[in-house]
């Protein structure tokens, strides 16, 4: 196991790295990069394990464009896909994709801010048309995501 010094060594190191060689530009660099050690950290992952990416749907010309984090279980090889939506602040939580009931977009299944908002959820299942139907039975995003398709009967209506 490696001492806390020099965890947060090759934290900064991860960090530097991928502000100068993201292809985004350095400070989208710096946002995906921290976004890996916030969901490594949360999940009690290597940051090996997780990959970055813009999220292209959700898209919008602001600083702190959303991020897609993909975290790997290394046991079982599972993958689980987060969104975060403002990463330029430290305490946004991250939402957990999965399948919208109605059109099975990938979409905020759960709010995740540590591991057991992700227990909650794995323990729950997927989401139901009746949980999204609840007032407090899907994430507050869950309605407003580009992710639905059009012709879903949740989602902003354009």
């Amino acid at each position: 196991m490696t001492s806390i010094t020099e965890r947060a060594h090759a934290a900064a190191v991860f960090i530097r790295h991928n502000m100068a060689v993201s292809p985004h530009g350095r400070y989208r660099g710096e946002e995906h990069a921290r976004t890996a050690i916030r969901l490594a950290a949360l999940l009690g992952l290597g940051l090996d394990q997780i990959t970055t990416e813009p999220d292209w749907r959700r898209r919008r010309t602001t600083p702190g464009e959303p991020v897609l984090a993909t975290a790997t279980c290394p046991d079982t090889g599972e993958t689980y896909r987060f969104l975060l939506r403002y990463p330029v602040y430290e305490d946004e939580p991250f939402e957990l994709l999965g399948p919208c009931p109605a059109c099975a977009a990938d979409v905020p299944a759960a709010t995740v801010r540590h591991l057991a908002d992700l227990g909650q959820y794995l323990a729950r299942g997927p989401l139901q048309i009746a949980d999204c139907d609840r007032q407090d039975g899907a994430p507050d995003t869950f309605d407003r995501d580009q992710g639905h398709t059009d012709t879903c009967r949740y989602g902003e209506q354009l």
